[in-house]
């Protein structure tokens, strides 16, 4: 499993006049967590985009619990919890300092080529970045793909 961490610090602009965050720039926090994310872990998105890929939003579903007001700090937690084959999962969780969950998120990408936006399989380099946090579920998935392919022969 991939999960990292970065705090951000709720900036006067994406607050209502309440100074409560405006529902909104939820996803625009989420997006942040995740490309520093991956910036952190020596995989910047710009990196993708020059190697030809772009990583489309499919699907996003955002789960509001407590509002984030003015000036809080929040710490955005970066989560994926599958290895990725057709498609990339990333849960995003918001906490404040006290340690409460503001919102959470479940954001799917899938990959294409920019030049032609047609979708393509996992580019392997994002593949290659992954590895090292899911060494155990890929031991299983290459024994079930194994057993499958075993049983397919019997019949």
């Amino acid at each position: 499993m991939f999960e990292e961490t970065i705090q951000l610090r709720v900036r006067y602009h994406d607050c209502d006049p309440l100074g409560i965050v405006y529902h909104g720039h939820y996803a625009k926090f989420f997006e942040i967590g995740r490309t520093e994310a991956m910036r952190k872990h020596d995989f910047a998105y710009k990196k993708l985009e020059e190697l030809g890929y772009a990583m489309p939003v499919v699907e996003m579903n955002i789960k509001y619990y407590r509002p984030a007001r003015y000036d809080e700090l929040m710490n955005i937690k970066t989560i994926i919890k599958d290895w990725p084959e057709k498609k990339i999962i990333f849960i995003s969780e918001i906490y404040n300092q006290q340690d409460q969950l503001l919102t959470s998120s479940e954001t799917t990408f899938v990959y294409v080529k920019k030049d032609s936006l047609r979708r393509c399989h996992i580019p392997e380099v994002v593949l290659d970045h992954l590895r090292p946090f899911f060494n155990e579920e890929i031991k299983t998935i290459k024994v079930e793909k194994s057993i499958k392919s075993k049983s397919n022969r019997k019949l």
